[in-house]
């Protein structure tokens, strides 16, 4: 069977879901297969279904206990498929377009034991919840003709960071530039293309610009040695919360290696990644509302959170496709 474990401030509960590990999985995959596409007349009806289903199955039997009452926030830590689900896209089945996006703020941990040492920072080091949003801004584009959206991306990082931003764009969007300011900025934004080694994980990559001292390829394993400060780390890319496990020829289990886990461990507090191969252009839309969220002084959950029900309030990117594939995963603030 699947059990849920549902922690509030004062109360821990185990609830059966009543559905086996099998049937669960295919049901995911089947709703990834629909929303995973642009949308068109047909995509529009078919993962309406199975996430009405998916939403029956996992988030109703918690609501009906009354514990998730009065709360405006999820922090989910998945097993197995569930890595892979936008928790965000599912359906209310007696409110035909209500997402549980518009009901809560959702992020992601990779495990309960990763939330723990996450939340372990000490006072001091916690971002002031009153603050102005991130101080230095790091972020690279470096393939804008082939990517136009990222280059709409890195102009309102800009516009919305003017005093503080280093864009790099182009040819200078390299990798070795990265690794020299890393560790110097507290939000990095990563607008480029992702590739998944199914073969082996930590080859995963971003793609970044070519030099003399690299090869322009950010990989997995490459990531886990950086030193990073920041509290954010956006990768505006494909598939880059993809990792091993079931869409990897690497067995599976529930510590899957990505680049997500990666940049955590790392020093990241949260980390934006997608689950499918992004749209360009509505990335720059859910993008640019995300980093006005940020320079008005939200914590990287809730400017996630406004910026995808900004998108699904725009008629030209309501559909899931367009905006909940993205996912924060991290201390949420």
């Amino acid at each position: 069977t699947t059990v849920a474990f549902v922690v509030t401030s004062d109360t821990l509960e185990a609830i059966d879901l009543g559905i086996d590990r099998h049937r669960l999985d295919v049901a995911v995959e089947f709703a990834r297969s629909a929303l995973g596409r642009p949308a068109s007349a047909g995509s529009r009806r078919t993962w309406r279904s199975p996430m009405r289903q998916l939403h029956a199955r996992l988030v109703e039997p918690l609501e009906r206990t009354g514990l998730l009452r009065g709360k405006t926030a999820l922090r989910i830590a998945p097993h197995g498929m569930l890595h892979y689900l936008p928790f965000q896209a599912l359906l209310r089945g007696d409110m035909a377009d209500e997402f549980l996006a518009e009901r809560y703020e959702i992020t992601y941990v990779p495990s309960a034991s990763v939330w723990l040492q996450l939340d372990a920072t000490s006072e001091f080091d916690r971002p002031d919840p009153h603050g102005t949003g991130p101080t230095r801004v790091l972020a690279l584009a470096p393939e804008p003709s082939l990517l136009p959206g990222s280059l709409e991306e890195a102009s309102a990082i800009a516009g919305r960071f003017p005093a503080s931003a280093t864009v790099l764009v182009g040819p200078e969007a390299t990798e070795s530039r990265f690794r020299d300011a890393v560790s110097s900025h507290d939000a990095l934004h990563l607008a480029s293309r992702g590739v998944l080694n199914k073969e082996n994980p930590l080859f995963s990559y971003i793609k970044l610009g070519e030099d003399a001292d690299s090869d322009g390829r950010l990989e997995v394993h490459e990531v886990f040695g950086l030193d990073l400060q920041a509290l954010t780390v956006v990768l505006s890319a494909c598939e880059t919360a993809l990792g091993s496990g079931a869409f990897s020829d690497v067995p599976p289990g529930d510590d899957w290696v990505g680049l997500v886990r990666a940049f955590l461990f790392a020093g990241a507090s949260n980390v934006v990644a997608s689950l499918w191969r992004v749209d360009d252009r509505a990335t720059a839309l859910l993008m640019e509302h995300f980093y006005t969220g940020l320079s008005a002084g939200l914590a990287p959950g809730e400017a996630m959170a406004a910026a995808q029900r900004a998108t699904l309030r725009d008629a030209e990117t309501a559909d899931p496709f367009y905006w909940a594939g993205f996912t924060l995963n991290g201390r949420g603030y």
